[in-house]
């Protein structure tokens, strides 16, 4: 980058080297990214379609800035139970069975795989009687298990749901809340003690219960716009980060709380 002010210096010694200003590389670090989206019935039509769309830019747009960017899906294999179930029937239908459906877990797009190979694979979210039933809690420790494996020192796992764990064969016979406590200990579990950042976007379903940064919209037109700025966000607050650390940044502003007008008074 040239630098404006030094110009004169040419025009008046044409023999004299250009005069550029001294840029720094800001340090940030090699980063993945993983998109974990729900693939339950309930996302069929328009939301799957938009997951798919906006899985399909992202990942593009990250490639072309060097962050590797990984798109998985979850599901199961079957309705109301698979193979699962009919083992559990052959037993004798001992309770507490535990999950009772086969899960189909989805590597639409891995990390180290280039857009170009793997974007044909985006189109199989489309595909009839791929969209089931969904169990969040297993499908979450797969994804982390998957980057947290990763060599990159920043690792992003983002996931996209339209609503809470449900799988009715397992539900039907182990407690309503199963799923959904399976769910929780999972988040904190990474949330507590990963290096992993958990973000969670939820398309008309309140995720922030579930999960510490989360984000709910109410129509999935929104899931572009969102995706951006959550990532957006955590790549802003990284050179922050840095710059605090070594002192280049004042930390942030420490409110001093305000006495009370009774401070002091004696009570009659």
């Amino acid at each position: 980058m040239l630098d404006v002010a030094r110009l004169t210096r040419v025009i008046i010694d044409p023999t004299a080297p250009l005069s550029f200003k001294q840029e720094e590389d800001q340090e940030f670090r090699d980063t993945v990214v993983t998109l974990l989206i729900d693939n339950s019935g309930s996302m069929r039509g328009r939301p799957i379609m938009v997951a798919a769309i906006c899985a399909d830019i992202l990942a593009r747009t990250l490639e072309r800035c060097g962050v590797k960017t990984e798109v998985l899906g979850f599901t199961t294999r079957a309705w109301k139970g698979g193979t699962g179930r009919d083992e559990w029937i052959k037993a004798g239908k001992p309770a507490a069975p535990g999950r009772l459906n086969d899960l189909r877990h989805i590597i639409y797009k891995a990390a180290d795989a280039p857009w170009r190979r793997a974007r044909k694979n985006l189109g199989l979210m489309m595909r009839e009687g791929l969209l089931k039933e969904n169990i969040d809690g297993e499908a979450l420790m797969w994804a982390h298990q998957r980057i947290i494996a990763r060599p990159e020192q920043r690792r992003i796992l983002m996931v996209i749901s339209d609503g809470a764990p449900v799988d009715d064969s397992t539900l039907s016979v182990n407690s309503g809340h199963y799923l959904e406590r399976h769910l929780r200990q999972v988040i904190a579990e990474i949330e507590g003690k990963s290096p992993v950042e958990l973000i969670a976007i939820g398309i008309g379903h309140d995720v922030t219960r579930y999960y510490r940064r989360a984000v709910t919209i109410v129509d999935v037109e929104q899931l572009g716009g969102v995706l951006v700025e959550q990532l957006a966000a955590l790549f802003e607050e990284e050179p922050r980060q840095i710059a605090r650390a070594r002192g280049l940044l004042a930390p942030p502003p420490v409110v001093m709380p305000q006495a009370s007008k009774t401070a002091g008074k004696v009570p009659a």
